[in-house]
């Protein structure tokens, strides 16, 4: 049967299945009688000079639109977009606010609570950019917990919005002091990769093949032979390590700071609490022979292209820093403005399925850097969408509820492992494998805090061992058997005819439950552990 044919067989089908996506996406309630309406997040997105957030070249409209329409169920964003000056351009999306002018000392503008992140696109080079006064407030909203992203381009470009923000001015050149980002010389940030023209051209940056990057990978204490290894959180997504970014003949560069004593000279405040530092989390590659079409070859090299900073380690707000906003704007994500939609580089990655591929883990990139920012009070209401999502999805539902008059008491330990692996599983298809692991990391925090620097690999400050320990433990049954726990006991508090309206349950609530029941599902696989122990123990 053709495709027309069965359309036209099945439009009853078709219509049903059209009318669910549409509940899905603007009334999921009626779909689903147990939804909660994601956690918001509200961002302030703030340029300079020729950028804007318009549909032209220069134009980060793409970028907002991503940020807009990402539908995951768990945070929505709500966007203010701004300029210094006049220009805030139209993404064609809708935003929360639009503000020219903008200034950080204007109260109705920015203050603390008026945003939980800043993200700062710079292409002015002067020396003076944001005043002290304003340089002052938005360490303020930092130490407070706001998160802050920035990125500028080759050269001074981006030094008058970023370039004296405290820990981003280390994270990141903002000169060519050192030689290290130029324009035309063979030692510069070249990522262009030749596409499908002959020879290395310029505007190769705007077709559908991207550059390649390196992700730093992290490992826990724990596995020995079989440790696991992950990419930052930032660079984790569904569809596996991200590990592509748009490219650019001349990008700027992101530098881990090697001193991370001293103060902020403008409010006295330390830059660095508590010694933890930035550090880069992915790296780009310039090919070596790289023309750009009138360019000196490159010589081949790599460079920091993202680096990370966790203030939450040190009870402050977490920064990101990229080399270039030429990875978030419109000209090399979706083609040029003056080609034409049957050129490959007038549609960009939108061009073909490889590149509509690429493009969507790029999404992943910028949807993922934006929940890392977000403040610790964010996170945990994150979580508690997350396991309350988790609580109906219909294969830990079925096994919750095989027998759902058996107290907790009475569940077998294969149960409890069975939802929580169950549980586990689709966490990590829906979101990644990275979100799965920091959800039972969270979980597990309140309850044995002690495992959790032999569990984390983000935390994990051990060198490779030369003769690493035999994988004699592994911990994951323990976490599904935390997860499983959980999940019962939300079963019994809320699973019933009666639910009413789920909004009406505060987040701390749930994950007050989920705490209680992971700690009774902890307990159970302990002490199934030292069961086997012992087992093992009587073979000597």
């Amino acid at each position: 049967m053709s495709t027309q044919a069965f359309f036209t067989e099945n439009t009853h089908l078709v219509e049903a299945i059209n009318m669910r996506d549409k509940l899905l996406t603007l009334s999921p309630e009626k779909l689903y009688p147990w939804w909660r309406r994601p956690c918001t997040v509200k961002l302030l997105l703030l340029t300079d000079g020729i950028l804007d957030f318009g549909l032209g070249d220069f134009g980060l409209a793409t970028f907002v639109s991503i940020l807009a329409n990402d539908g995951r169920a768990y945070v929505d964003f709500q966007i203010t977009i701004a300029h210094r000056g006049n220009n805030v351009g139209n993404p064609n999306v809708a935003v929360h606010r639009s503000i020219p002018n903008f200034r950080f000392t204007d109260g109705n503008h920015f203050n603390d609570t008026m945003y939980d992140q800043v993200w700062l696109f710079g292409i002015d080079s002067s020396a003076q950019g944001l005043s002290d006064a304003e340089l002052v407030i938005l360490s303020t909203f930092m130490n407070k917990g706001g998160g802050v992203f920035a990125t500028g381009d080759h050269g001074e470009l981006g030094r008058a919005l970023c370039g004296s923000v405290p820990r981003v001015r280390k994270m990141r050149l903002w000169t060519n002091s050192a030689g290290n980002v130029g324009m035309q010389d063979a030692n510069r940030n070249d990522t262009n990769r030749i596409g499908h023209d002959a020879g290395s051209q310029f505007d190769d940056q705007s077709d559908d093949v991207p550059q390649e990057i390196q992700p730093r990978l992290y490992s826990s204490a724990l596995g020995g032979f079989l440790r696991e290894t992950y990419p930052h959180p930032i660079l984790c997504s569904p569809l596996g390590r991200i590990r592509v970014l748009p490219d650019h003949p001349h990008e700027g560069q992101c530098v881990e700071p090697t001193d991370l004593s001293g103060n902020y000279e403008k409010d006295g405040t330390p830059e660095f609490p508590m010694g933890i530092g930035p550090e880069i989390i992915a790296y780009s590659t310039v090919l070596a022979g790289s023309t750009a079409g009138t360019k000196q070859a490159t010589q081949a090299q790599t460079f920091g292209a993202i680096c990370a900073y966790d203030g939450h380690l040190a009870n402050i707000g977490r920064v990101v820093t990229d080399s270039t906003w030429h990875h978030y704007v419109n000209v090399n994500l979706i083609g040029e403005v003056s080609e034409p939609d049957t050129n490959i580089k007038g549609r960009g990655f939108l061009a073909s399925a490889t590149g509509q591929q690429h493009l969507a883990q790029i999404k992943h990139y910028y949807i993922n850097t934006a929940v890392w920012l977000s403040r610790p009070g964010n996170h945990s209401c994150f979580r508690s969408r997350l396991i309350w999502q988790l609580l109906f999805e219909h294969r830990v539902m079925e096994a919750t509820m095989d027998n759902p008059a058996l107290r907790f008491e009475r569940i077998s330990p294969s149960l409890l492992y069975s939802i929580g692996t169950h549980a586990t599983d689709v966490l990590g298809k829906k979101a990644s494998q990275c979100r799965r692991l920091q959800l039972l990391i969270d979980i597990i925090q309140p309850i044995l805090p002690d495992l959790i620097p032999h569990i984390d690999p983000w935390q994990n400050a051990r060198k490779q061992e030369v003769n690493p320990p035999l994988p004699f433990f592994d911990v994951n049954p323990l976490l599904a058997m935390a997860m499983g726990g959980g999940l019962v006991r939300l079963r019994d508090k809320y699973i019933n005819d009666n639910l009413g309206d789920p909004n009406r349950i505060e987040s701390k609530e749930i994950l007050a439950h989920f705490e209680e029941g992971a700690k009774r599902g902890l307990e159970v696989g302990l002490k199934e552990l030292n069961t086997e122990i012992r087992k093992f123990s009587a073979l000597r």
